[in-house]
């Protein structure tokens, strides 16, 4: 099955890398020493749905001399530890195919810019996409179609022929909302039950998977 598109949007972190350990090891190496504990994979990730910096902040709201401190030890941890970061195998196969069909491609990720731009940076993704919109350049988070909705308009093409990919119920509904057909990207499965709620058009369990959908394999 081929879908018809002329772009497609991903989210970032769980869809495109397995950044999450790192955002989580970074947390900790931010949040420990001012909260007096060491917080759960679980904890972290029930935290996450605003960019980086706000999490933190949000979090030691009751030690706001903590603060900057926090939010410097957190990026740093995150550019120095960026070896923590896995590519789900076959995305860098996905990516170079879509960039040889010459598909306008874009992420929107509620991560924040700078940590985006880390990332980027890092895995040496900065010319694949045409858009990039992070959690600070949009007023409305995920599920709010905002950030998708601009990650079309940068990349010229009309929603309706989006592609959005995501691993979590606040991507699904983002791109429903703007009128783009949603895959679910189920490769760590972490949302698997809530998806279920959410309704996505097509569900992707493995990358190979993906990849048959978007006509690039037989």
């Amino acid at each position: 099955m081929t879908l018809p598109y002329d772009a497609v949007i991903f989210d970032f972190d769980g869809t495109l890398a397995d950044t999450i350990p790192l955002i989580v090891a970074s947390f900790n190496a931010a949040c420990a020493e001012p909260l007096g504990q060491v917080l759960s994979h679980e904890e972290v990730i029930a935290r996450f749905g605003i960019p980086d910096a706000a999490m933190l902040r949000r979090e030691l709201q009751n030690r706001p001399d903590a603060i900057e401190t926090a939010i410097e030890n957190y990026f740093r941890h995150y550019e120095n530890a960026h070896t923590m970061v896995q590519v789900f195998p076959g995305i860098q196969q996905l990516l170079e195919a879509l960039q040889q069909r010459r598909t306008p491609l874009g992420v929107m990720t509620g991560k924040g810019r700078l940590a985006a731009e880390i990332s980027l940076r890092q895995l040496d993704w900065q010319h694949f996409f045409g858009s990039v919109i992070t959690g600070d350049d949009v007023e409305q988070q995920k599920p709010h179609p905002e950030g998708v909705l601009r990650a079309a308009r940068e990349l010229n093409v009309a929603p309706e022929r989006c592609l959005f990919i995501g691993d979590s119920p606040a991507d699904i509904g983002a791109g429903k909302a703007a009128g783009m057909t949603t895959i679910a990207a189920l490769w760590h499965n972490f949302y698997e039950d809530q998806l279920r709620a959410c309704a996505p058009d097509y569900w992707a369990w493995t990358t190979k998977e993906l990849a048959q959908y978007l006509g690039l394999e037989n």
